[in-house]
């Protein structure tokens, strides 16, 4: 399995595809590669992948102290330069968008263009109370399922929701995780997500930017998608309908569409 040291760290990843332009694909809060399988099986045929799992997820180390999206921005930087990459593009999932918005004030010379998904660039309020009763459930020693039901009516919207095959696969794909994300790496991610606030410094980036909203997104509502789209100069905004926090799981074909014509 690929697992190299990068910024004093063993970092987990995956490449795939062999063809096209180079795209870096980070996760959100709790994630680890396997939530861009959907995502990866739609864009390999076109563009060179790579999925990591960021500090604290999967199988990338999860040393325990508190985490800052530029820390985990510099684990990206040195997870390329590791593996000769120098520039690309970069799709960015909530937290993951976080990281990407980093890189893009503070190693712009990696990033050709980049995708930013329900991601946000300062606390919110509703949001902070959701994701803080997680970590207590989980310092409680809730089991992963019961984890599972309690995120996924603030992750997919009311119709995902209403399919019964949908939440089982859901809950399944959660508890076949070999690797499931410890209480302190939550916690410790739970911090950069936290500490992220960058809101002043959006109209400093300069790489082309798509911003990416779901209609129903509860946690990162469209408001804060738009302003992050006025907020970058001359980027672009998109709605995806019926879909809420997790569009590349819940709506992954119009999401991939979204990004193939931005690209």
């Amino acid at each position: 399995m690929p697992v190299t040291t990068a910024n004093n760290i063993s970092i987990y990843y995956e490449q795939q595809g062999r063809a096209g332009e180079q795209i870096i694909l980070l996760g959100g809060l709790t994630a680890d590669h396997q939530v861009w399988n959907s995502i990866v099986r739609l864009l390999s045929p076109h563009f060179r992948l790579l999925v990591l799992d960021n500090r604290g997820a999967g199988q990338t180390d999860s040393p325990d102290y508190p985490y800052t999206t530029s820390m985990m921005a510099k684990d990206t930087v040195a997870l390329m330069e590791t593996l000769k990459i120098s520039r690309a593009h970069f799709i960015g999932h909530s937290m993951g968008g976080c990281i990407a918005q980093q890189i893009a004030l503070t190693a712009p010379e990696k990033i050709n263009k980049m995708v930013l998904a329900c991601s946000r660039t300062e606390p919110s309020t509703l949001s902070e109370m959701i994701l803080s009763m997680r970590a207590k459930l989980q310092a409680l020693g809730i089991t992963e399922d019961v984890l599972a039901e309690y995120t996924m009516p603030f992750l997919f919207s009311e119709n995902f929701l209403k399919d019964v095959v949908k939440i089982k696969g859901f809950i399944q794909w959660t508890l076949r995780n070999s690797h499931p994300q410890t209480a302190s790496g939550y916690r410790n991610q739970l911090h950069a997500v936290q500490t992220h606030n960058i809101t002043h410094q959006l109209s400093q980036i300069k790489a082309p930017t798509l911003v990416i909203a779901g209609s129903d997104d509860v946690l990162m509502p469209v408001k804060y998608a738009k302003s992050i789209a006025d907020a970058i100069p001359r980027s672009q905004f998109s709605i995806i309908p019926d879909c809420a926090h997790m569009p590349h799981v819940e709506k992954s074909a119009e999401f991939v569409e979204l990004v193939k014509k931005f690209l």
